[in-house]
């Protein structure tokens, strides 16, 4: 029986205008019968991947080729294997991938009007110290309302060849790292859910939910409504980073 030896380390990954590629290289050893017929036993052996298997380890990454050469040895041959990655065209349905946008409202409390301004009431009021001499003090008090806000997720859905438990334990959870779908850092949360459809297949949907404001929290200063004086855009508002953030742009998903 032929043995296979999987991924030699001189195989490829082309990238190009014409489309990106993978090349895997393997080495099968031990053949035998016909000298004909061997190059064809080695295309078959088992561990060598057929049209239109996933990578092991690439998302939505297939074979498109299998080509076996001879060597010097008339009981090794080695087998090569070109995988096609989804090219990154504009269609909503590239590679298998397909895409789906869901936009939906709701509810949040907001202190700041369209512009940015703070929604504040301020307040006079006069008193007699006595002998006929008056004060006056002026205070403010900020005001949370309600307003109703769109939120849009972008959803891709693709086969792969593997259960995706390492990506999901990465991605899941974690906002963009740098521009992504034409947004800024920190605006698309990311989640990941599968079916499996046989036993090397996997539909896997990668969810990306848009805040418009950015994920990472807002911390302002509010004691019972009041906004001391000394309030601005640098005292009394503090970002802080709850959320980690990674490279969405590796998970190589086309662009809308």
């Amino acid at each position: 029986m032929a043995r296979v030896i999987p991924d030699l380390i001189d195989g490829e990954v082309r990238l190009s205008t014409q489309g990106d590629s993978v090349r895997r290289l393997f080495k099968v050893e031990e053949l035998s019968g016909a000298a004909a017929g061997r190059l064809a036993q080695a295309v078959r052996a088992s561990g060598i991947p057929t049209i239109g298997a996933a990578h092991p380890a690439l998302p939505g990454v297939r074979a498109t080729d299998v080509r076996a050469s001879a060597t010097n040895d008339p009981r090794v041959a080695i087998v090569e294997v070109t995988y096609a990655i989804p090219s990154t065209s504009s269609s909503a349905t590239t590679g298998g991938t397909s895409v789906s946008i869901v936009a939906d409202l709701y509810t949040e409390e907001t202190t700041s009007d369209i512009n940015g301004n703070r929604i504040v009431t301020t307040f006079f009021s006069t008193s007699s110290s006595g002998f006929g001499s008056f004060s006056s003090s002026v205070s403010t008090q900020a005001h949370r309302i309600e307003v109703q806000r769109p939120t849009f997720s972008v959803q891709y859905s693709r086969t792969e060849g593997a259960a995706p438990l390492n990506l999901a334990r990465f991605y899941a959870g974690r906002v963009n790292s740098g521009a992504f779908l034409g947004e800024a850092a920190d605006r698309w949360l990311c989640n990941i859910d599968s079916s499996q459809e046989s036993a090397n297949s996997h539909r896997v949907r990668y969810t990306f939910t848009l805040n418009q404001s950015g994920w990472q929290a807002v911390i302002e200063h509010n004691s019972a409504g009041i906004i001391p004086a000394s309030a601005n855009a640098v005292n009394g508002i503090q970002t802080a980073q709850v959320y980690r953030r990674a490279n969405f742009s590796a998970l190589r998903l086309p662009p809308i």
